[in-house]
């Protein structure tokens, strides 16, 4: 039996809607994301560059109004590291709060990624269970039908669990994807701001 648009759309019936509906907004977040995560890596490059310049220059006052015109959640934290407490294990301290901050902004609409692509399979599924009980449910109504109305009715209903799988996919592989990089952008601010509190030990009275 050939399947068009209309087929599939019919055999599907709400649940494929219900997909459908999953699989544009995790595409426009997977979308949105990877923007967001292109600009965060280019403005902490960016960021890098001008510190690693100030910083060699011994210029902190400098690197401080950089980053205080930089407008970026990365910006954020060397701050914290340029301004925090005299104490080293306090400066350290005020970091990490700021890192943690930092890391709530880059998983935002991750845990919603997570949640489409551990989901999305059970509800194919259940559509398919529907599915399967709609075409015995057609068998038993139908007098003198054979086999080939079953594999007709099964055929449909798996049409749901395909739907769940290509909104599941997608979904996994850009939480999978995001949440690397966002360890991938921690780390390399944790490593800017090791480098900056060395700095600082090394030139206290900069």
């Amino acid at each position: 039996m050939h399947y068009g648009i209309r087929e599939i759309i019919a055999a599907g019936g709400v649940v494929l809607f219900l997909l459908a509906g999953l699989s544009v907004y995790s595409l426009a977040l997977i979308w949105e994301r990877w923007n967001f995560f292109r600009r965060a890596m280019r403005d902490l490059r960016s960021l890098e560059q001008r510190l690693r310049r100030d910083l060699e220059g011994g210029d902190l006052h400098e690197a401080l109004n950089h980053c205080r015109q930089h407008k970026s959640a990365a910006a954020e934290v060397v701050v914290a590291a340029l301004t925090g407490p005299s104490q080293r294990e306090d400066r350290k301290r005020s970091i990490e709060r700021s890192l943690e901050r930092h890391a709530a902004k880059l998983q935002r609409g991750l845990s919603v990624l997570a949640t489409i692509g551990s989901v999305s399979p059970f509800i194919g599924l259940f559509g398919t269970v529907i599915g399967v009980m709609r075409a015995f449910r057609d068998l038993a109504g139908a007098a003198g039908a054979g086999p080939g109305v079953v594999a007709v009715g099964i055929s449909e209903a798996l049409i749901a669990t395909a739907a769940g799988l290509f909104v599941a996919i997608p979904a996994t592989v850009g939480y999978n994807y995001f949440s690397t990089r966002v360890l991938q952008l921690t780390d390399e601010l944790r490593w800017i701001t090791d480098e900056i509190l060395d700095h600082l030990t090394q030139k206290p009275h900069a």
